[in-house]
């Protein structure tokens, strides 16, 4: 079996380094990203400043706020974020096309044999891959490199803290990482992590020269191709095909409670948007829409409807979510959040049609008009009717 040669890119700190692109005078600076502008934000990205300066994940604004005057919080722009990692993940693909995008920051490429076609060794490759991507981006990353996508996260996590590349090499695997904690691999949750611990298996080496049989009886397969993949085969190939999603939801939390209707049908409008927006992309469309709403005390309420022709037109879409919205909303009640979410989905026109009904999927040529000039101009540069 041939070995693979796996890299794992990471963007170092992603937002946080998607707001100094737009904002430069940033750099050098602690700064926070969180997930809204007032004292309700959650810290959600830190620079490595923020860190060094004992910022957490996850901590609330009005913490930080006082514990942390110097440190520079800015509201999250996801869209900015998405539109950034597109630029990034270009950047990668023109050096392979076997590229797996794991999420918005972080994607897998497959460089086996590529040491022939460019002429170099894969560690050069990879400094020239993150240089890249500086240069054309002005995001830093960080790559790991192995023989398999653990070894390659494990490797990547490592590159953060020795100038943004590291590698493991097929055969020194235990000498460069055989000491490292059991709990540190992904895929090692904390109840498995406290068994092996209880069976006398601390670190990677620990692991890696247990018998098969007993991992098998005890985690089973996955923790057997586990196993495999920190020994260095390469057991879950980098998959260059993305799978269609089952359903899409789209969803956001609101700066501050509200009860009032107008507000929540604005941003029901927003989110319908964005979703079958995700649904042309995937040249989708949708049989049931429903909606979500969550009040300030975390109660959740849903309401789905069927629709008589499969569609991914958004003037459709729209009118069936506030009929939904009108139904489920309550005046007494203060809501923290709404979303959208589209179900039953086909792909490729592949629909089951009843045998007396002539339904037909309703590809709507206005709403891919509207995504080319956003494609184009920017999100939201047509704003739709009420």
């Amino acid at each position: 079996m041939k070995q693979q040669i796996i890299a794992l890119i990471d963007c170092d700190s992603f937002f946080v380094s998607c707001e100094k692109v737009d904002n430069p005078s940033l750099q050098g600076k602690p700064v926070c990203v969180m997930t809204s502008k007032n004292n309700k934000g959650i810290i959600i990205s830190r620079s490595k400043e923020a860190k060094a300066l004992g910022v957490k994940m996850g901590a609330p604004y009005f913490q930080i706020k006082n514990s942390h005057p110097k440190v520079i919080c800015i509201p999250a722009h996801h869209y900015r974020y998405n539109e950034i990692s597109k630029q990034v993940m270009s950047v990668i693909k023109n050096f392979s096309p076997d590229v797996e995008v794991v999420s918005v920051d972080e994607a897998y490429i497959d460089l086996t044999g590529l040491n022939k076609v460019y002429k170099t060794t894969y560690t050069d490759i990879i400094t020239k891959i993150r240089q890249t991507i500086l240069d054309k981006t002005s995001i830093p990353v960080s790559i790991g490199l192995s023989s398999s996508k653990i070894l390659a996260k494990l490797a990547s996590d490592k590159a953060k803290t020795t100038g943004g590349i590291f590698v493991i090499r097929p055969d020194k695997i235990l000498e460069t990482i055989g000491n490292e904690n059991i709990e540190d691999i992904c895929g090692i949750g904390s109840q498995n992590a406290k068994a092996l611990k209880f069976n006398g298996i601390f670190t990677i080496k620990d692991f890696i020269n247990k018998d098969n049989a007993w991992i098998k009886k005890v985690l089973g397969i996955n923790g057997f191709n586990l196993k495999l993949e920190l020994s260095g085969i390469t057991v879950s190939p980098v998959n260059s095909l993305e799978k269609a999603p089952q359903s899409i939801q789209d969803t956001k939390s609101f700066e501050d409670f509200t009860d009032n209707l107008e507000f929540l049908h604005s941003q029901l409008l927003f989110h319908t948007h964005n979703a079958s927006q995700k649904l042309r992309s995937w040249n989708g469309f949708c049989s049931e829409i429903g909606i979500i709403l969550r009040t300030k005390d975390f109660n959740t309420t849903s309401l789905f409807a069927k629709l008589e022709t499969s569609t991914n037109a958004e003037l459709k879409l729209r009118k069936q979510a506030t009929l939904l919205l009108n139904r489920l909303y309550r005046p007494n009640l203060l809501y923290r959040s709404i979303g959208v979410e589209l179900r039953q989905l086909s792909y490729n026109h592949d629909i089951q049609q009843s045998l007396f009904d002539n339904l037909k999927q309703d590809d709507d040529k206005l709403s891919r008009i509207l995504d080319d000039l956003e494609q184009k101009f920017g999100k939201n540069i047509i704003k739709i009717g009420l």
